[in-house]
C-alpha cells in the first residue's frame, strides 16, 4: 500500500522547478547525463533531486542550490514537463518505497495512482 501523489507547487528558481514536502526541498531539473561507454545523452532529461544544504551529499550544483545525484524521470522537453510532475509528486510520497522501485514500477504506479 502506498501515498496517493501528494498535490505540490513548484516554484521556477534557477532553472529548477522546487517544491517541498515533509522538511525535504524537491528540485525538478533537465539536465543530460552520462550514460557509461556511450558517452553523453544528447538531450536534456528530465531528473528528481533531493536538494541539499549539507555540502557532504552534493552530487551536483545547479545556479547555487546543491542536489543529490538524483532519479531519471522522463524523456526532454517542456511537452513532458507534466509527466515529470506526476512522477515526481509520486516519488515525493512514497520516497522510500520508491528508493527500492525501479523506474517502470514507478512509472505504473505513478499512473494508477494519479
Amino acid at each position: 500500500m502506498t501515498n496517493p501523489p501528494v498535490d505540490l507547487v513548484w516554484t521556477d528558481e534557477q532553472g529548477l522547478y522546487l517544491t517541498e514536502h515533509d522538511d525535504t526541498v524537491w528540485a525538478l531539473a533537465a539536465h543530460s547525463v552520462h550514460r557509461g561507454k556511450s558517452g553523453w545523452s544528447g538531450t536534456d532529461e528530465w531528473h528528481l533531486h533531493r536538494a541539499y544544504a549539507d555540502p557532504a551529499n552534493v552530487g551536483w550544483t545547479a545556479g547555487t542550490i546543491p542536489l543529490d545525484h538524483g532519479r531519471w524521470l522522463t524523456h526532454p522537453g517542456r511537452r513532458n514537463l507534466a509527466r515529470a510532475k506526476q512522477i515526481a509528486a509520486w516519488i515525493i510520497a512514497n520516497p522510500d518505497t520508491a528508493d527500492r522501485m525501479m523506474h517502470h514500477e514507478i512509472v505504473q504506479a505513478a499512473g494508477e495512482e494519479a
